[in-house]
């Protein structure tokens, strides 16, 4: 009897907050971050891991028209500190090579959405949902999990502010967005690596993190969680994937020699 009443509640709860209605228009434009442009702090550029790209930081930075106090400013480094070889870290483009990226066809694809829904948070073209919202194993799975290569990009389903990057137990490497549309908050996690941080103001379409299989996990995929007042909605009931969206196909979005 109380699982028919919580179900009834939930259903009835995810019916109001899709259907609740603003006298604007609800249809916004969007751009999705790709393989070649990322977003951070609403600067454009890309995640680089030195580890993994053949270049060096001196090169990067005369190929991709920026300087080393442009990269040290917007990744909040000190002007003495050194920069990791092994974690992720934003280098913002200059104008003429973005340009040049956007004359290539490179640029990010503009997508109308209607605002109330969330954004498919995997861009990859062979991510599908692998399980669903329910009872699984005697236990209660309070999310989907979307299958995807590791390292594919994590998008943010919607604006919001990230109220949690970091490892947590079993979602391995996570992240909370809160938005502010119906107070709702989204979750993402096993993720290998973090690319935002406690605090930061996140945009619909923005990549937010890469997939993993950290925490309790039994290979790579996200687990994502949509909750109202920390109670679990089903996140399918929000989800769009826009048909415009060229989703990456790669095993890994960050810097290496065929994307730069």
């Amino acid at each position: 009897m109380r699982k028919n009443i919580f179900l009834s509640v939930m259903i009835c709860l995810a019916f109001w907050l899709k259907t609740t209605t603003i006298d604007s228009s609800t249809k916004k434009t969007i751009r999705v971050d790709n393989d070649y442009i990322h977003t951070y702090n609403e600067k454009q550029g890309r995640w680089v891991i030195l580890l993994e790209t053949p270049y060096s930081l001196k090169t990067l930075l005369k190929m991709y028209d920026t300087t080393e106090e442009e990269v040290r400013q917007i990744n909040g480094f000190s002007k003495d500190s050194i920069i990791s070889l092994r974690n992720p870290f934003f280098i913002p483009y200059g104008d003429s090579y973005l340009q040049s990226l956007i004359a290539e066809g490179k640029g990010r694809d503009e997508v109308t959405s209607d605002y109330r829904d969330f954004l498919w948070p995997v861009g990859t073209v062979n991510a599908k949902i692998s399980s669903k919202l329910g009872k699984r194993n005697k236990t209660m799975h309070t999310g989907i999990d979307i299958a995807c290569p590791h390292r594919s990009p994590i998008i943010a389903a919607a604006d919001g502010e990230v109220t949690m990057s970091q490892y947590n137990g079993n979602y391995g490497y996570v992240i909370f967005i809160q938005h502010d549309l119906n107070q709702i908050l989204t979750l993402y996690a096993h993720n290998s690596y973090l690319l935002v941080k406690k605090g930061d103001k996140v945009k619909k379409g923005q990549i937010i993190a890469l997939s993993g299989s950290t925490g309790h996990s039994t290979g790579p995929h996200l687990h994502f969680e949509v909750r109202y007042q920390n109670i679990v909605l089903n996140p399918e009931h929000y989800l769009y994937m826009p048909t415009t969206h060229t989703a990456s196909d790669s095993s890994s979005i960050l810097a290496n020699e065929e994307n730069l």
